[in-house]
């Protein structure tokens, strides 16, 4: 009797249960960008993540399990980046090295799903619940920052960081519905001029002038004692 070919839901399971939930993670994410969040059945996560529907339930029993998954997943994330910031380095090289993981690379699809997301928070009670203690665990750590730099004096004495914090986040989140509304633009320029947008809340100091074309360099000195010209 000849062997019987190795269905999808074969290889989905061969993977370790915390590859599997992973890789659900990583299929739903795919449909939410691609069908939308109500287009997005289960079944079509399964087909995505080659497992069967049955097979799926068994981690997530609904879509907004998935996104509870997807939104610790992606606070887990978030501690890490956190953590791996060298606190003894300029803060401005910190909030640089925080924003380029966040808007470098895949950032449109990444920012989609953000959008997806936060769409269906608007109606969704139980996203809603969801999403809000991770933006609110974001604002503690960003508060941290700049208390340290505020403290250092690389940032301006009367700085309220937690003001500042949740200043910074919606900044963010702007930042986002961009890049996630315009997939050709250039997201790193945009980013830059975020970044310049802060230091000047942070430091007093506008920076959001008019430059020549060619002039590429970024204008944000180690402390705000130290202007750029």
């Amino acid at each position: 009797m000849p062997a019987r070919p190795a269905s999808s839901d074969d290889a989905g399971r061969s993977l370790p249960r915390g590859e599997r939930h992973e890789a659900i993670l990583h299929a739903a994410g795919r449909c939410f960008v691609r069908y939308g969040f109500h287009r997005t059945t289960m079944q079509l996560v399964a087909r995505e993540a080659g497992m069967s529907p049955g097979n799926i339930y068994r981690y997530f029993p609904s879509k907004n399990a998935i996104v509870a998954g997807m939104v610790e997943a992606d606070r887990d994330e978030a501690r890490r980046r956190f953590d791996r910031i060298d606190r003894t380095r300029p803060f401005w090289e910190q909030f640089r090295q925080l924003g380029e993981e966040y808007f470098v690379g895949d950032a449109h699809s990444r920012a989609v799903l953000c959008l997806e997301i936060w769409a269906e928070a608007t109606r969704n009670p139980e996203i809603d619940a969801i999403n809000r203690p991770f933006e609110a665990e974001i604002v503690d750590q960003l508060a941290e920052l700049l208390e340290n730099a505020r403290q250092r004096g690389e940032i301006a004495a009367d700085v309220d960081a937690v003001a500042a914090a949740h200043i910074i986040l919606t900044l963010t989140n702007g930042l986002y519905v961009s890049t996630g509304l315009h997939r050709d633009d250039d997201s790193r320029q945009t980013f830059q001029w975020a970044l310049q947008a802060v230091y000047g809340l942070l430091s007093g100091m506008p920076v959001l002038r008019k430059r020549a074309d060619d002039d590429t360099s970024f204008p944000i000195p180690s402390s705000p004692q130290e202007p750029s010209a």
